[in-house]
């Protein structure tokens, strides 16, 4: 069963737009329930950090809702949680690009050149060393004090239309990690038409979908065997 979650907006009054990805994480019961939570309630429209920072934060209760406020719940064993990762991407005229992540989902951005795409992963893997995702949606409070529903996303701003890229991209675990196994962890940086995520993009693509398809195809045939989501938005 697919767990990812996707959703997309867009405004017919600005061309603000808002983008996400979400997946539940594995190993956890509900995952596909946690990624719904997750997108589910996003705004139309975000314009600042602060406002990404508000989303996150309250797709984060959404997700803890899930485990239900009774004590004995909250005192399962941690597996049993549903807890999901996203990321959200959202432009708007005045905010410019604005990007947050939590858990593995990552941003990728690219630009479009004669040799094709050129990009890089602006996200990083919430993960401890054994594989383990530190940072998630749905993650119970660690001690007494700490304040359940409070999140602390990373967000990546692209202001203005001078320094925007021409695609993003949203890649769940599923999506990305083929490349990693391949041509290791560096492909996430690797910024040229000829390697990372440029090339997996398509020398030929023009269209968002052909983008998002010339990654899973080059995924699956790097061997896939998990849930994969793309995202994409694409000047053109």
């Amino acid at each position: 069963m697919n767990e990812d979650r996707a959703s997309a907006t867009i405004s017919d009054e600005d061309g603000s737009w808002v983008i996400a990805v979400a997946d539940g994480l594995g190993g956890h019961t509900r995952g596909d329930e946690a990624a719904q939570a997750a997108i589910e309630g996003l705004p139309p429209r975000i314009a600042s950090p602060d406002e990404m920072a508000v989303a996150f934060g309250e797709a984060n209760e959404r997700v803890l809702a899930l485990t239900g406020p009774e004590a004995w719940q909250r005192r399962l064993p941690l597996f049993m949680f549903p807890m999901s990762t996203l990321t959200v991407a959202a432009w708007t005229p005045d905010g410019g690009l604005l990007i947050g992540w939590m858990g593995d989902t990552l941003p990728f951005v690219a630009t479009a050149g004669p040799d094709g795409f050129k990009g890089f992963c602006c996200g990083r893997p919430h993960r401890q060393p054994d594989g383990s995702i530190d940072i998630c949606l749905g993650m119970p409070p660690m001690d007494a004090e700490a304040r359940a529903g409070f999140v602390e996303v990373e967000i990546v701003g692209e202001s203005g239309e001078g320094s925007r890229p021409d695609a993003v991209i949203l890649a769940s675990d599923g999506a990305w990690e083929p490349f990693v196994y391949r041509h290791g962890a560096d492909w996430l940086s690797d910024d040229s038409a000829a390697g990372g995520i440029g090339a997996a993009c398509g020398p030929g693509a023009d269209t968002a979908e052909e983008v998002a398809d010339h990654i899973l195809t080059e995924a699956l045939d790097l061997g896939l065997n998990d849930n994969a989501t793309i995202a994409v938005a694409l000047w053109r």
